[in-house]
């Protein structure tokens, strides 16, 4: 991709309600460390240094939820009537597996990848003859950090199914999203604005989410965009948290799915899960944000996924695609019986 010298690439978001990327969807495919290199290399600093800035206001959602998640679930868990004994020895023997420095919280960590990467983008403004390999330093420190955090967050969600069952799972999720689901319907109801606006603000979501979870072989949060005559398409491969519980490449042969972790796939079928078997239990709550709530609150899902399914095969593909289509009424009805539901009110033209 071609890149202009001194074009701006980040301005405030009104949706986002703070500072984002922009650019064509061409542009914001690429990942944010790929992009603040490729401005290096193209002369301009100073936009690289806004794009280190910006990797920390993408990153900052997975900030908070990584951090009160495994709380929220152990919170849950207890509420249940569930020992808190035999809580804390599933907690040391997740601690056993992904490390003591993991189990220690994201918001431990996260100064360091803060301060790194303010660090950087300063040297980068002055020009610093190392920027490039200044943005390579932090993004290597986000990527240990952002997958310790998921580790912690899906160790946490297994628990649950552990001490529980797997049919937990779509209650589990029901209780830790609550307000997502809240604030998801008041802004992509149709009724509250047109789906025009409602489209372009789940895409923009999409692209600005998964910079920060660093999707791709790679882990630089490439995006593989899909454009088809009734929807846009918005391919991971793989998704850099659920995506890489199932995948072998990117966890250096252990994926989370198997031995030693064993965190939890979906053993029978469920609709909060796509009724498919193997569905990691983490990805459940993509299920249920984005397809059976909104059927369930507003008549139709804001955007529709094909998610990785663990087969046992650790070589087996893990690539995920998120679909947001042209207009509701072109979801096929097969999207709506996929997690037991019948087409209803699909919100009309836009």
């Amino acid at each position: 991709m071609t890149v202009g010298q001194d074009s701006p690439v980040v301005a405030h978001s009104t949706f986002l309600g703070r500072p984002a990327r922009i650019g064509s969807w061409d542009e914001l495919s690429q990942g944010t460390f790929r992009a603040a290199k490729a401005r290096i290399e193209a002369g301009d600093h100073r936009a690289a240094a806004d794009l280190l800035e910006v990797s920390l206001e993408e990153a900052d959602e997975l900030r908070d939820v990584y951090e009160r998640w495994p709380a929220e679930v152990a919170r849950w868990l207890t509420g249940r009537g569930v020992d808190p004994a035999e809580l804390e020895r599933e907690q040391d023997r997740l601690r056993s597996v992904i490390g003591d420095v993991a189990m220690t919280g994201i918001q431990a960590e996260w100064p360091e990848y803060r301060d790194a990467a303010l660090d950087a983008a300063r040297r980068c403004r002055d020009g610093d003859s190392r920027a490039i390999e200044l943005v390579d330093e932090v993004h290597a420190i986000w990527l240990g950090i952002h997958d310790r955090a998921v580790d912690r967050v899906a160790g946490h969600i297994d628990i649950a199914v552990r001490l529980c069952g797997e049919d937990i799972l779509g209650e589990l999720w029901d209780f830790l999203m609550a307000d997502w689901y809240d604030a998801h319907e008041r802004r992509f109801s149709p009724e509250n604005q047109p789906w025009q606006v409602s489209a372009n603000q789940l895409m923009v979501a999409i692209v600005d989410g998964f910079h920060a979870h660093l999707v791709g072989r790679d882990r630089q949060g490439d995006i593989e965009m899909i454009e088809e005559p009734d929807r846009i398409g918005f391919r991971f491969a793989p998704c850099g948290s659920g995506g890489r519980m199932l995948d072998a490449e990117v966890t250096g042969g252990e994926p989370r799915s198997a031995a030693p972790y064993g965190f939890a796939t979906t053993t029978r079928r469920h609709d909060w899960a796509w009724n498919e078997v193997g569905i990691c239990s983490y990805c459940v709550h993509c299920c249920q944000l984005n397809v059976v709530m909104p059927i369930d609150r507003i008549g139709f899902p804001t955007r529709v996924i094909d998610p990785p399914i663990w087969t046992g095969h650790p070589g087996a593909a893990t690539a995920c695609t998120w679909w947001v289509y042209r207009d509701p009424s072109l979801v096929p009805d097969s999207v709506y019986h996929r997690v037991g539901r019948t087409p209803g009110n699909r919100g009309g033209k836009a």
